[in-house]
This record gives structure tokens, C-alpha cells and sequence, in this order.
């Protein structure tokens, strides 16, 4: 059986090969567990399916806008599933394997004025001074 996705948009192919899938899982599920199921109820569950997909991409997306970001990553999926313990537990395994992301470093800089040999300090050098021998910390990447 060959099927010609030429003249579909790609948000229709996507839908296309979502539907082909959850044939495909439905049909094996249902030989294993010795159940039969028509096709309108497979197309049903595919329908299910792809509503709970679009609005968890519609979640995720909103997390990582929540967190001023225009990339989704790993702590959105985990906060995305936190109510499902043991897909949180195997998304938890997997984000583990993958390296971390660097930290930015902070460096500590202590500026100190350059010693004059004025006998006589004003009120604006010691301000001067004590402003000058805060600490700065230099965030870079």
C-alpha cells in the first residue's frame, strides 16, 4: 500500500504519519491482548492523541516563555510531566545521561585607588575610596 504525501502541507503529513502510528500500536496492542478494534475507533484515539500533543506543545512553549527563553529544554519536559511519576522518573534518567549546561563563571574584582601622597584627604576622596574598594563581581560566559 503506498501513500503520496506529495500534495500535503507538512503539518498534514505530521498528522498523517500520527495517524498511521496509532493504526499501527492499536492494531499490535489489541492482537496482544486479544481484542478487536474498528477503525473509527482507532482514528478516535488518534484524534485524542493529537489534541494532547498540540496543547502539551502549547505548555511547553509557555514554560520556556515564562522563563524568558525562546527554547524549550529538559526542565520544561520534566515540569511538563511532574504528575506522572514514572515517565518523570525515565525523563529524569535520560536528562541525567545528557551533559549539563555550563554555568556562567563569576570572577570577584577588587579595585583599589592608587595611593597619592596628599597630605591633606578631602571628604570627596574618602568617598571616593570607600566606593572604589567595593567588590565587582564580572559575570561572563
Amino acid at each position: 500500500m503506498s501513500t503520496n504525501f506529495d500534495g500535503l502541507s507538512s503539518n498534514q503529513k505530521a498528522q498523517a504519519g500520527l495517524h498511521r502510528d496509532v493504526r499501527a500500536i492499536c492494531s499490535e496492542t489489541c492482537h496482544f491482548v486479544g481484542l478487536e478494534i474498528t477503525k473509527p475507533a482507532m482514528e478516535i484515539i488518534a484524534e485524542l492523541v493529537l489534541k494532547k500533543l498540540v496543547m502539551y506543545g502549547s505548555d511547553l512553549e509557555a514554560f520556556a516563555k515564562h522563563a524568558k527563553r525562546s527554547t524549550v529544554n529538559a526542565e520544561d519536559v520534566k515540569l511538563l510531566v511532574r504528575r506522572n511519576k514514572s515517565l518523570k522518573a525515565r525523563i529524569d534518567t535520560l536528562s541525567s545521561n545528557t551533559p549539563k549546561e555550563k554555568r556562567r563563571k563569576t570572577i570577584p574584582l577588587v579595585i583599589k585607588p592608587v595611593e597619592t601622597p596628599s597630605k591633606d584627604v578631602g571628604k570627596e576622596d574618602k568617598a571616593t575610596e570607600s566606593v572604589l574598594d567595593q567588590t565587582i563581581d564580572l559575570t561572563f560566559d
